[in-house]
């Protein structure tokens, strides 16, 4: 089936003036539908499009499908991200009209109005047939609708969380170290740096987050095993902490410069440590074949007990600025 996305940019100068902000805490995606198409679709939200999780080292989803009354679209949510979705064998339910009145302009069976009731909001709106043609239409469009999310999810970090500036110290000193610009908040500071060995480490509380950026020979990083085994390395010799080898995450990310390899684990102190604690981390790997070398920025989260998520994403959003 050809892939089948239209976009729609609504803006209506009644709204223009008086639309508020989207509220998000950049994991839930709020599902309208009626009860009836609920129960045939779950399986497929949950399980298809947003399967990815998170192991903190409990997993936690990346993103959370939040199930809402059909009804309740009516109400004007604010949330960032929403999607509408109705199946054409319960054409008696609301969330049919809906869809219909919303893409009447449309063929698609996927629909992304931006805007609709808040700034910075997505809606994704799915009509579709049957179950068959809604599993068909996640399975070729996933990574968009994905991406999309992130997108915005990085546009929001950037709103909000960037709302006091950036650290211009910390910027020149990486761009001193390592020859590149990074996007990083002002409360971030220096825990270690060692200019000799080329690393530097950097960190804010609470909830705990560090960055620890290095230099590398390109040759440790050959493989994903090789990879993995390095990190700990080099973890442990600076940070004092393991890379567990359980549940690690190997992916390529496509950035405005290049494809980068991105790994995501689960770290911790070590057994015999006074105040055993751990989390998630997520690392980026800038390869320079020309000089054989590689510059590794990684990202830890601790916040024991509580949802990781937001600061997940949070480092994800600041390591992806590298350029």
């Amino acid at each position: 089936m050809k892939k089948i996305i239209n976009i729609i940019f609504i803006i209506l100068f009644l709204f223009s003036c008086s639309k508020n902000d989207s509220t998000t805490n950049l994991k839930d995606i709020y599902i309208y539908t009626s009860k009836e198409s609920r129960e045939k679709i779950k399986n497929i939200i949950e399980n298809e499009l947003f399967d990815f999780e998170y192991h903190t080292p409990s997993p936690q989803k990346k993103y959370t499908p939040i199930w809402k009354e059909i009804s309740e679209f009516m109400d004007n949510p604010i949330y960032s991200s929403l999607m509408l979705i109705s199946l054409d064998e319960d054409r008696d339910s609301l969330s049919s009209i809906l869809t219909d009145r919303l893409t009447e302009n449309s063929l698609n069976n996927i629909t992304l109005v931006n805007n609709y009731y808040s700034e910075n909001q997505l809606l994704f709106i799915l009509k579709h047939n049957d179950l068959d043609d809604l599993s068909m239409d996640i399975a070729i469009n996933k990574d968009w609708i994905l991406s999309k999310l992130k997108e915005n999810d990085f546009n929001n970090i950037k709103k909000y969380n960037f709302k006091s500036g950036l650290n211009d110290s910390l910027r020149d000193k990486c761009k001193e170290m390592f020859n590149f610009d990074i996007q990083i908040q002002k409360d971030y500071q220096v825990i270690k740096q060692d200019v000799e060995n080329n690393y530097l480490w950097i960190g804010r509380g609470y909830p705990y987050r560090w960055i620890f950026i290095y230099e590398d020979i390109q040759r440790h990083y050959s493989s994903n095993e090789s990879t993995y085994r390095r990190l700990n390395h080099q973890f442990n010799k600076v940070l004092d902490v393991n890379a567990f080898s359980y549940e690690a995450n190997f992916d390529i990310i496509k950035t405005s410069n290049d494809d980068i390899r991105k790994v995501s684990g689960v770290y911790g102190t070590k057994i015999e440590s006074d105040n055993p604690t751990g989390g998630p981390f997520v690392s980026y790997i800038f390869d320079y074949p020309e000089s054989n070398r590689v510059v590794i920025a990684s990202g830890f989260v601790n916040f024991p007990g509580k949802n990781k998520v937001f600061h997940i994403k949070e480092l994800e959003y600041i390591l992806e600025t590298i350029k």
